[in-house]
């Protein structure tokens, strides 16, 4: 039996994307509730952003990098196709999985950890800099500017196009009094946003600056774990005053759910560790005698 099992997950994203991690957990037993805390909505500048996908299909580009699913989604929705020239790299296995889900050709994929600085400093090693290269880097408007930069300041060609807004949603009010009273035994931190969400709308009063301990332990009962996905998403909900207790460092949901496996294994463990025997103490066993416990 899964140790996820009869657990009971937050799920801060809803769409495809929160489906499917709702599947997967519940392949392992667990409960995924959606109840999302951000959501990806059309950028400010819709007009820049057709005329994005549109060089897209044109083969305006010879690479397109994506550092998020979301970004995938967009393309999906507008029915972007790429063409044969052009190449696509993607920051990780989550966002490659993506990608191939909505018929596109993945031509690059870094090793090891899935970060936007990984992605690019892995390409950048394998394609000499080339200024007749024209890239695109399709973000969120919360994205750092990682990508472009690398590629700028490597003699690239760039262009930098906002695909979609992350924007905060409401969570119904059931959903704040179970989070409140511990009714979830765990909640995916999969993004900075996602932690500030959830401190706003659990009602952290920041005024006086940063956080106070006897605040951050008020947020949610100390049996609701906070997984969180890589040490930046930890960093920063950190700063906000919520004290995640694991932190994947595979940077993928499924990292995340490995992570909060192994946790509950290791609970489980601990728990079904019988105590060791005691022997009853004997006036010839110098083993109890009370110069034994100095």
């Amino acid at each position: 039996m899964s140790a996820l099992a009869g657990a009971r997950i937050l799920i801060p994203r809803a769409g495809s994307w929160g489906m499917r991690v709702q599947r997967e957990l519940a392949a392992l037993g667990a409960e995924g509730v959606i109840a999302p805390l951000i959501e990806s909505q059309p950028p400010l500048n819709t007009t820049e952003r057709d005329r994005v996908f549109a060089g897209i299909a044109r083969g305006d580009y010879d690479w397109v990098f994506v550092t998020s699913a979301a970004s995938v989604d967009q393309l999906r929705q507008h029915s972007v196709q790429f063409p044969a020239a052009s190449k696509l790299a993607v920051v990780g296995a989550a966002t490659e999985q993506a990608a191939v889900a909505a018929g596109l050709r993945v031509d690059f994929v870094p090793s090891g950890q899935s970060s936007a600085k990984s992605m690019i400093a892995q390409w950048c090693a394998a394609h000499p800099a080339e200024a007749a290269v024209r890239c695109l880097v399709l973000r969120s408007d919360l994205a750092a500017a990682t990508v472009s930069d690398a590629l700028e300041l490597g003699g690239y060609r760039v262009e930098v196009c906002v695909a979609y807004r992350t924007v905060g949603v409401d969570l119904p009010e059931h959903s704040i009094n179970e989070l409140r009273h511990g009714r979830f035994d765990a909640v995916l931190l999969t993004s900075a946003s996602v932690a500030r969400e959830l401190v706003a709308q659990l009602g952290l009063d920041r005024a006086n600056g940063k956080p106070s301990e006897l605040q951050a332990a008020q947020l949610l009962p100390p049996t609701t774990i906070l997984v969180s996905m890589g040490p930046r998403t930890t960093r920063e909900a950190e700063r906000l005053g919520l004290r995640p207790q694991l932190t994947s460092m595979v940077q993928s949901v499924a990292g995340m759910i490995e992570t909060l496996a192994q946790h509950f294994s290791q609970l489980d463990g601990a728990a079904a560790s019988p105590a060791p025997p005691v022997s009853p103490a004997t006036p010839n066993d110098p083993s109890h005698s009370s110069e034994s416990l100095i």
